[in-house]
């Protein structure tokens, strides 16, 4: 049974700069990096699907992004009606990291589906569809490198790949995005028409220092690892730049080599044994 690979993102910077109806409006710059969870489907004659979770941080309940998405599309394609699957999935993507491992698991799960049975759907149909399971789903129709002016379903796709190296750390607590969005307390006002260069590495940083990620003060109200964390990377001169992701609570750490990278995974490893860390690269 083959095994789809479920990739990661990570928001380089995240400006909050308003709000429409129930979503928020976001400016963010986003990339898949390397780290990802690995799904197996198969079909099954049984009344109703099945979903497994397995790996380091599996889940244990049957409603979930996989199951939302397939119910979604057995009623929008006929020819999926009457078919119910078993589909596997070994979490390697922690949760509730802002890692975006279940928005991308069902996107890697309808890329699937349409590819198998032929499911005749247009790409903006395949982007409309997506953003009824999440709002960020479709960032994770293909693996470019997006930059979001809406919540999620509006964005600018880049061609150029980033190449950089990350370390990714986990403070092993989930946080709820619900919860930090209601912790956030004004939106940015910047223009968000200002042409980003990725062949740049110096001035891409520069910019992403600048913007940061507008969600790390609310989620550092709900958690105190966030806030001890970015005290022990700022001693670290040898970090070009880092930030938390999406809402948190993991963060990702650049810098000029792999060597710098591993030294501050083995600092972070000493002092924070229960933190989970990973070297990572953009895709």
């Amino acid at each position: 049974m083959n095994k789809i690979k479920s990739f990661a993102k990570i928001n380089l910077f995240l400006k909050v700069i308003g709000k429409s109806k129930n979503y928020h409006n976001l400016y963010s710059l986003i990339s898949q990096i390397n780290l990802f969870d690995e799904i197996s489907i198969q079909e099954t004659s049984a009344k109703k699907s099945k979903f497994l979770f397995t790996g380091p941080y599996k889940i244990k309940s049957e409603k979930n992004t996989i199951s939302d998405l397939i119910y979604l599309m057995k009623k929008n394609f006929l020819h999926l009606k009457d078919k119910n699957f078993i589909v596997r999935v070994k979490k390697n993507i922690p949760n509730g990291s802002g890692l975006g491992g279940a928005s991308s698991n069902a996107v890697t799960v309808f890329k699937y589906l349409k590819k198998k049975y032929k499911l005749k759907i247009s790409y903006k149909e395949s982007l409309k569809l997506l953003a009824k399971i999440g709002k960020d789903c479709p960032l994770f129709i293909d693996n470019k490198v997006k930059l979001i002016k809406s919540s999620g379903v509006r964005y600018v796709r880049f061609h150029h790949r980033l190449n950089l190296k990350l370390l990714i750390i986990f403070p092993n607590q989930f946080i709820s995005t619900k919860k930090v969005f209601n912790k956030l307390n004004k939106f940015s006002k910047i223009s968000i028409n200002k042409k980003i260069n990725l062949t740049r590495k110096p001035s891409l940083i520069n910019l992403c220092k600048l913007y940061k990620n507008d969600l790390y003060v609310p989620a550092s109200r709900i958690s105190k690892k966030i806030i001890d964390l970015s005290k022990m990377l700022d001693k670290l001169d040898t970090i070009l730049y880092y930030s938390m992701t999406g809402s948190g609570s993991a963060f990702f750490v650049i810098c000029d080599t792999k060597k710098s990278l591993l030294n501050v995974q083995k600092m972070i490893k000493k002092q924070k044994k229960a933190f989970w860390t990973t070297i990572a690269k953009t895709i």
